[in-house]
C-alpha cells in the first residue's frame, strides 16, 4: 500500500507557502461588481472564468442540474422549473453555484470551451443576451438617507436598477421606494420582454433586517416573492435562483451576526434571543412561499464533498491508489469488527473510502458535521482552510500515511492552531493542547513535554508512530463543538468505537488505539472518559499533575508534614486529665512532677524504645518519682522492647507492619503536599488557576488532609501504661477513623477505665470503686494520711490514676458516706480522741471542710471502733431508707425483695437487712407496691397483696414486689386503681417548688386527696433539718393549712440530702394540682 506522498500531488503554491487562503472566500456581489467594471478584493479564481471552471470547479450532479434547468428555462424550455432554491448540507457549493451562473449568464457561449463538463453548451446564451441580477441579501441596504429622511431601499428596487439602470429605477420608483410589495405593472416594466436571471442570495437575513426596519416587512417580502414566482412561471425567459438556509440551520450558527445587523438597522441594541425571534418571524412568510413554488437542489451531495475538496487542493490524484488503500482498510476493519461501529464493515463504506481518497471519510464528517456548525468557521471555506494547512504540513514533514485522518491535522503548527482554536472560540482549551497532546507552547511548560509525548516514550509504537499523541488529539478535536451543553450535545466528545474507527489505519490498529485511549484515564490532565464518551474539558484532571509533584518532594518535606500531623493526634499541653508531650523519643522528653498523668506521643521515627525506662527514669541517671503518671501512645512505626521480647515471628511481623505503615503514611503525606504545591503554583503544571480554586479541588484537598490525620490517628494504636501488677502493659486504642484530640483522649480514658486503671468522676462514688480503693488505701495499715493518698495515686504503679487529683476529695467524702472508712484529724500528739471525726452516722461531711489542709487521715471502720471513736450504737433514719426504697421501686418495677435489698445497699452502703425489709413492707402496706409469690416476669395473674391486706404479713426475700403501674400494664389490676406519684431528684425538685403555691392551688379549686406527701431533710436557715409528712389529707384539710405552706416555703430550702415523694391514688385530670404536677412531664 502506497502513501499519499506517492499517489497525490498538491497544488504547487500550497506546498511553496504562497497559497492564499482567501481563495476560499467567494462572494456573489464582488463577482457582480467585476462584471460592472468595479474593483474587487477577492481572488481572481472567482472573477476570472477560465481558472474558475478549469481549476476551481468540480462538476457535481447538483451543479449540472442547476445550470441545465436555469439556461434551459432562459432558452425557452418551459418544462423545466423557473424557480430553484439551493439547499446546502453544511454550507458547501451555494456561492460557487451562483458564481457559475453569473459567469455563464453574462458571457454565455464565450465559455463553451470551459463549461463542457458542467453544462450542455448548446443551452448557453449569446454574450450579454441575459440580464443577470445578483443580489446578496446580507449586503442589500434596507433604507437610504435622503436629506433628513430615511427612504426605503427595497429588493424590488435593486432588481429594477440592475436590470435597467437609473432610468428603469425612476420609471418604477414609486414601487421601488415603498416597503409595500409592487403590483403587475412593476413586473411588466422590469421583466417584460427581457431574458432575466435573478440570483437572490441570503434572503432569510434580508427578511429579518427588513422586518426590523419596518413591521410587516417580512410579510411584504413574501408577497413580492409570490408575485415574482407567479410571473416567472408564466413568462419564458425569466429564471429565479435563490438561497434560504435549511430550517434547522437558518439561524443557529449566526445568532451573533443577526443581533449585530438588526441592531444596526434599528439603531438600538438587540440581543441574540430577540434577534432570533425576529428572524424566525420574518423568515416564516418567505419560507412558506419558497417551499410552495421553488424546486430544491443540493449543489454538492455528501458523497461529492471530498471530490470538491480534492479538486481545490490537489493537482493530481492516482485513482488506482484509492482502491488498493480501501482494500487494506477494509481488511483491518473486518479483523477488528467487534470493537468498531457497524459502518466500518459495510461494503458501501469501501466505496466511500475510494470516493473520499485521500481523505478518510470520518475526517470529512468531522469537518462538515461538527466544525462547520460553528458560525465563525464559515462552512466549506473553513474546511478548505483547515485541509490546506493539513496537507501542507504533511508534505513538509513527509508523513507517509495511507489516508489523511482527523488526527493528522497538525496542532504543533501555529497557523493550524489559530485556525481551529481561534475560529471555534476555544482559546481556553489551549492548556489542553500544550499539556496533554503537544502544541506550539508545550516546550514552555514544566518538563517541556506533553503527557501524550511521555506516554509515547514510555510505550513506543513498533513503527515509531506517535500513537498516544494522534489518539488524544482526535479526542481533543471532538471536544471543540457542543461545549455549552457538553454531554447533553450529540456533537460533544467521541465514543470508544468512533475513536477506534476515526484514528486507526493499517499500521496503527484499533487494539493499539484502544491502549492509548485507556491511558487517558491514567495520564491525562484534561482528557477524560465519562458517560461513554471521551472528551477534553478545560477543567483538568489533577491526578497526574499531583503524581509528578509527588516525585519531586524531598524526604525532609514529607517528614516535616508527618511530624506536624502527628502533633494533631492530640494537642500539646494540658488536655483534660492529661498533660500531653509531642515528639517523644527518650525518657527525658516526659517531664516528672506534673502532678497529673502525662501522655507522651512517641515520634514516628523514634525507631525502638524501652517502655520501662520511660516509666522509671526521667532522663539519664535521674530516677522518676511520679511513675504512675507515665502513659505512652506509640505508632505502629515504632518498635517497643516489650514487643521485641516476644517470638521471632511476632518481631518480624511487627517490623513488616512498621515498614508498611510508614510507607502508607509517606504516600498520603506526599499526596497532601503535592495538592498544596499545586494549589500554590498551578500554572507550573499546566493547570488553570480556577481549577485549584473550585469547590471540588478544595473538597478533595481537605479530604486528603483529613485522610492523613485519620491514618496518623489510626497508626497511633498502642497505649503503654503501668498496670495493677506494676508491669508496663500495652492496650490497643482503636479509632473509628478521623478522631483526633479530644476523641483520642476519650478513647484512651475508656481503655483505662475498662482496665480498672482510671477512677472517673462517675465511678468515684460507686460502691465497687470504693471497695477496690479501700483495699489499696489500707494495704499497709488501718490508717493513712490523705496527703499520702494523693502521693500514692501519682507514684505507685499498681494504683489507678484519678481523672483529676481534685477527685480525691469526692472519693474520701463518698467513702465516709457509704461507711467504707472514717475521716479524722487528731489535732495533737497528746490527744487520745480525734479533735474531728466523721463517719456515716454523722451524715455528709461539711462542704467547707478542706481535706487538702494538714492532718487529715483515713481509718478503717473496724479500726475506729477498736479505738472507741465511733460512739454509741449506730442508728438509721427510717424516712431516708423508705425514700431509697421508693426510688428502687421506680427503677425496678418488678423485682424480688432480695433484689431490691441488694440494689439499695449497693447504692447507699451496708444497711441492716431488717431495716430495708421493713421499709419494703411499708410500701406494700401503704398501697404504693404490691407483693405476690411467683416469678418476676410471669404473665398469669397472681394473688396480689397490698394495702390493708398486708397489715399482718411479712415480706420474704423471694417475694416479688411489683409497682401498681406495672401490675396494670400486665392487666392484673384495673386502671381505676392507678394514681400519680412523684419521687427521685426531679420529683423532689418539683415538690419543693410546689410548697409556696400549694395553698393558692387549693384556693382556686384543688380537689385531689393527697395520700402521701413526704419531704425529708429540708434544710433550715440556722442549721438542722425538717421533715414534713402528710398522709390521707383531704382537699379541705389542705386549704385550712393555707398560711402554713407559704411560711414553710419561705423558711426551708432543698439540700443535697433532701428527698421527697407524693402519692395520689385517685387522679382527677381537671384538678389544678394534677395539671400543675403534669406540666413538662
Amino acid at each position: 500500500m502506497r502513501s499519499i506522498l506517492e499517489t497525490c500531488t498538491p497544488r504547487p503554491d500550497l506546498l511553496k507557502g504562497t497559497f492564499n487562503q482567501e481563495i476560499f472566500t467567494a462572494s456573489l456581489s464582488q463577482v457582480m461588481d467585476h462584471y460592472r467594471g468595479q474593483a474587487t478584493t477577492i481572488h481572481n479564481i472567482y472573477t476570472d472564468a477560465e481558472p474558475f471552471f478549469r481549476e476551481g470547479t468540480y462538476p457535481t450532479d447538483g451543479l449540472r442540474m442547476v445550470l441545465s434547468d436555469v439556461f434551459g428555462r432562459l432558452s425557452g424550455d418551459n418544462s423545466v422549473p423557473a424557480i430553484l432554491r439551493l439547499e446546502t448540507a453544511f454550507g458547501g457549493g451555494k456561492t460557487h453555484t451562483l458564481i457559475s451562473l453569473v459567469h455563464l449568464g453574462v458571457r454565455g457561449k464565450e465559455l463553451s470551451s470551459l463549461a463542457g463538463e458542467v453544462i450542455d453548451v448548446g443551452l448557453l446564451p449569446e454574450p450579454n443576451e441575459v440580464r443577470v441580477v445578483g443580489v446578496a441579501g446580507d449586503e442589500l441596504p434596507i433604507h437610504k438617507p435622503k436629506g433628513r429622511k430615511l427612504i426605503p431601499y427595497t429588493l424590488w428596487g435593486e432588481i429594477a436598477y440592475q436590470v435597467g439602470g437609473e432610468a428603469l429605477y425612476r420609471q418604477v420608483e414609486e414601487d421601488a421606494a415603498s416597503y409595500g410589495s409592487p403590483g403587475k405593472n412593476y413586473f411588466d416594466a422590469v421583466l417584460g420582454g427581457r431574458k432575466v436571471l435573478l440570483l437572490l442570495d441570503e434572503l432569510a437575513q434580508y427578511a429579518t433586517r427588513l422586518e426590523a426596519a419596518h413591521s410587516g416587512g417580512g410579510q411584504n417580502l413574501g408577497t413580492f416573492l409570490m408575485s415574482l414566482n407567479n410571473y416567472a412561471r408564466t413568462h419564458s425567459g425569466v429564471a429565479v435562483v435563490l438561497t434560504l438556509a435549511s430550517q434547522a440551520d437558518a439561524f443557529a450558527r449566526q445568532t451573533q451576526t443577526l443581533a449585530r445587523l438588526i441592531s444596526d438597522v434599528r439603531g438600538e441594541e438587540v440581543d441574540e434571543v430577540q434577534a432570533v425571534g425576529m428572524a424566525q418571524q420574518a423568515e416564516k412568510d418567505v419560507r412558506s412561499v419558497v417551499a410552495r413554488d421553488a424546486t430544491t437542489v443540493v449543489p454538492v451531495q455528501a458523497a461529492e464533498i471530498a471530490r470538491v475538496l480534492s479538486k481545490r487542493l490537489f493537482q493530481k490524484i492516482d485513482p488506482s491508489a484509492a482502491s488498493e488503500t480501501a482494500d487494506a482498510y477494509m481488511e483491518m476493519y473486518r479483523k477488528n469488527s467487534a470493537s468498531l461501529p457497524d459502518q466500518a464493515t459495510r461494503e458501501d463504506f469501501r466505496d466511500q473510502l475510494v470516493s473520499y481518497y485521500p481523505f478518510h471519510p470520518r475526517l470529512i464528517a468531522f469537518l462538515t458535521h461538527k466544525l462547520a456548525t460553528v458560525e465563525n468557521f464559515h462552512g466549506t471555506r473553513g474546511v478548505l482552510r483547515v485541509l490546506t494547512l493539513a496537507v501542507r504540513n504533511l508534505w513538509q514533514k513527509q508523513a507517509g500515511i495511507p489516508l489523511i485522518h482527523t488526527c493528522h491535522m497538525d496542532v504543533r503548527d501555529a497557523r493550524t492552531v489559530s485556525e481551529i482554536i481561534g475560529r471555534t472560540g476555544s482559546g481556553d482549551l489551549l492548556p489542553i493542547l500544550n499539556a496533554d497532546i503537544g502544541s506550539v507552547d508545550t516546550a514552555t511548560i514544566e518538563g517541556g513535554k506533553s503527557n501524550a509525548e511521555l506516554a509515547d516514550e514510555k510505550n513506543p509504537h513498533p513503527a515509531g508512530l506517535p500513537l498516544y499523541e494522534l489518539t488524544w488529539k482526535t479526542v481533543f478535536f471532538h471536544s471543540l463543538v457542543g461545549r455549552e451543553q457538553e454531554l447533553g450535545s450529540n456533537l460533544f466528545g467521541i465514543t470508544e468505537p468512533e475513536a477506534l474507527f476515526e484514528v486507526s489505519f493499517p499500521g496503527m490498529t484499533p487494539p493499539q488505539v484502544k491502549v492509548a485511549l485507556d491511558e487517558i484515564r491514567k495520564s491525562a490532565f484534561y482528557l477524560r472518559f465519562h458517560e461513554g464518551r471521551y472528551y477534553a474539558h478545560s477543567d483538568p484532571t489533577v491526578n497526574i499533575a499531583l503524581a509528578k509533584i509527588r516525585r519531586t518532594l524531598s524526604e525532609g518535606e514529607v517528614n516535616d508534614l508527618l511530624s506536624g500531623t502527628g502533633r494533631k493526634v492530640v494537642s500539646a499541653g494540658d488536655q483534660g486529665m492529661f498533660h500531653v508531650e509531642h515528639d517523644v523519643a527518650e525518657p527525658g522528653h516526659i517531664p516528672d512532677g506534673k502532678n497529673k498523668p502525662v501522655l507522651g506521643i512517641v515520634s514516628l521515627g523514634a525507631g525502638e524504645i524501652d517502655e520501662m525506662a520511660f516509666v522509671t527514669t526521667a532522663g539519664e541517671n535521674r530516677p522518676r518519682r511520679q511513675q504512675n503518671c507515665v502513659f505512652l501512645l506509640t505508632p505502629r512505626t515504632v518498635m517497643v522492647r516489650g514487643e521485641a521480647r516476644q517470638s521471632d515471628t511476632f518481631f518480624r511481623n511487627k517490623q513488616t507492619e512498621s515498614q508498611e505503615t510508614l510507607a502508607s503514611l509517606d504516600a498520603i503525606a506526599r499526596d497532601v503536599l503535592s495538592r498544596r504545591r499545586l494549589e500554590a503554583r498551578p500554572e507550573n503544571y499546566g493547570i488553570p488557576v480556577q481549577k485549584v480554586r473550585d469547590e471540588e479541588f478544595t473538597r478533595e484537598k481537605r479530604e486528603r488532609e483529613n485522610a492523613l490525620i485519620t491514618a496518623m490517628t489510626q497508626a497511633y494504636d498502642g497505649l503503654w501504661f503501668p498496670s495493677a501488677q506494676g508491669k508496663i502493659v500495652r492496650k490497643e486504642v482503636k479509632t473509628a477513623g478521623g478522631e483526633g484530640g479530644a476523641g483520642v483522649l476519650a478513647l484512651i480514658q475508656q481503655v483505662l477505665s475498662k482496665e480498672g486503671e482510671l477512677v472517673t468522676a462517675e465511678q468515684a462514688t460507686t460502691k465497687e470503686a470504693l471497695i477496690n480503693l479501700a483495699r489499696l488505701f489500707f494495704e499497709t495499715g488501718e490508717t493513712i494520711p490523705v496527703d499520702q493518698l494523693r502521693a500514692n495515686f501519682l507514684e505507685k504503679r499498681h494504683w489507678p490514676v484519678l481523672e483529676a487529683l481534685s477527685l480525691l476529695d469526692t472519693v474520701v467524702r463518698s467513702g465516709v458516706g457509704r461507711g467504707m472508712w472514717c475521716l479524722f484529724r487528731m489535732g495533737g500528739a497528746e490527744r487520745t480522741r480525734p479533735e474531728a471525726f466523721y463517719s456515716r452516722e454523722q451524715g455528709e461531711l461539711p462542704m467547707g471542710l478542706d481535706l487538702a489542709s494538714e492532718g487529715w487521715e483515713l481509718v478503717t471502720v473496724p479500726g475506729a471502733k477498736q479505738r472507741g471513736w465511733t460512739g454509741s450504737e449506730v442508728t438509721y433514719d427510717p424516712a431516708r431508707v423508705e425514700s431509697w426504697t421508693r426510688d428502687a421501686l421506680d427503677t425496678h418495677p418488678a423485682a424480688t425483695a432480695g433484689d431490691l435489698l441488694a440494689h439499695i445497699t449497693e447504692r447507699h452502703g451496708e444497711l441492716p437487712e431488717p431495716v430495708v425489709m421493713d421499709a419494703i413492707l411499708k410500701q406494700v402496706q401503704a398501697g404504693r407496691a404490691m407483693t405476690y409469690a411467683g416469678e418476676t416476669g410471669q404473665s398469669e395473674r397472681p394473688d396480689l397483696v397490698s394495702g390493708n391486706s398486708a397489715m399482718f404479713r411479712t415480706v420474704q426475700k423471694e417475694d416479688v414486689i411489683i409497682a401498681p403501674a406495672e401490675a396494670s400494664r400486665r392487666g392484673w389490676v384495673t386502671a381505676e386503681k392507678l394514681g400519680l406519684s412523684l419521687s427521685g431528684p426531679e420529683g423532689t425538685e418539683k415538690l419543693v417548688a410546689l410548697l409556696k403555691d400549694l395553698s393558692r392551688i387549693y384556693d382556686r379549686g384543688g380537689k385531689s386527696r393527697i395520700d402521701v406527701l413526704d419531704l425529708i431533710h429540708l434544710e433550715l436557715p440556722g442549721g438542722g433539718y425538717l421533715r414534713v409528712t402528710l398522709t390521707d389529707a383531704s382537699a379541705e384539710s389542705i386549704r385550712h393549712l393555707g398560711e402554713f405552706w407559704e411560711v414553710l416555703a419561705d423558711k426551708v430550702r432543698k439540700g443535697t440530702q433532701t428527698e421527697g415523694r407524693l402519692d395520689l391514688r385517685e387522679v382527677d385530670e381537671t384538678c389544678p394540682l394534677v395539671k400543675r404536677l403534669k406540666e413538662g412531664a
